[in-house]
């Protein structure tokens, strides 16, 4: 009889731009026991400055269950579940890609997040900041190029009062910001065959010191998956 323990795992890597390419394509989904987005707008802006600097920002944890049922009603086909992670992921994509996020009043709101690369420091965008021309005041410009040759160039000529080894310092800065999306982050997929008793288990483990699945929620999204009985519809009808 073996005693090894069986792994209902499997750990991969992933760039930010890889990640970002799953959200633009759909390839991402949210189960129903995950939530709106919660984090502040400072909380993003340190996100993205840990990536700047190298830092690592923790594992996405996934699930790859064609059954489960995704928030909204859709199927989980060809998509991967996000199990935790999903407030990083939306917090990447609200400040790289400049698309709105649902906060908890289910409410669409912009989080811009601005850079200065004479000192490379981040901060959420404000009204003095969108004025001061030595800031980029919302790095998700930056994101949608495909190289930086005429966002630095545009950046440049209203800097022109720079002497050019402060010139250099804001290009290298810029074009290492641009560049972050290379950095890679963990991501641990989840066996397809694991029940969604043991993916929420596994959801308030590592959740612990955070916000606990409460059994209400467990309930939600166990009737969410009930097909046989028009589970999602009455879902819906208590949301």
């Amino acid at each position: 009889m073996s005693n090894v323990v069986t792994k209902q795992y499997e750990v991969q890597n992933n760039s930010i731009g890889t990640v970002l390419n799953w959200i633009k394509s759909g390839e991402i989904g949210l189960p129903e026991l995950q939530r709106p987005f919660v984090w502040k707008s400072s909380k993003v802006r340190d996100l993205v400055d840990s990536l700047y600097r190298g830092f690592p920002i923790g594992y996405l944890i996934t699930w790859n269950n064609t059954t489960v049922k995704l928030k909204g009603g859709g199927s989980a086909v060809g998509k991967k579940i996000i199990i935790d992670g999903q407030q990083r992921i939306t917090a990447l994509r609200a400040a790289l890609t400049g698309e709105p996020i649902l906060n908890k009043q289910l409410e669409s709101k912009r989080i811009k997040i601005a850079f200065n690369p004479w000192n490379e420091k981040f901060e959420t965008t404000t009204a003095p900041i969108e004025k001061n021309k030595r800031w980029i005041n919302d790095i998700a410009n930056l994101f949608q190029m495909a190289n930086t040759f005429s966002f630095i160039n545009n950046f440049l000529l209203k800097n022109n009062d720079k002497t050019p080894t402060e010139r250099d310092k804001a290009v290298n800065a810029i074009e290492k910001l641009h560049a972050l999306t290379n950095n890679d982050i963990g991501n641990i997929v989840l066996s397809s065959e694991l029940p969604i008793e043991d993916v929420t288990e596994i959801f308030n483990r590592i959740n612990s010191k955070g916000t606990v699945l409460n059994s209400a929620d467990f309930v939600m999204s166990k009737l969410s998956a009930d097909e046989k009985h028009n589970g999602e519809k009455i879902r819906r009808a208590i949301d």
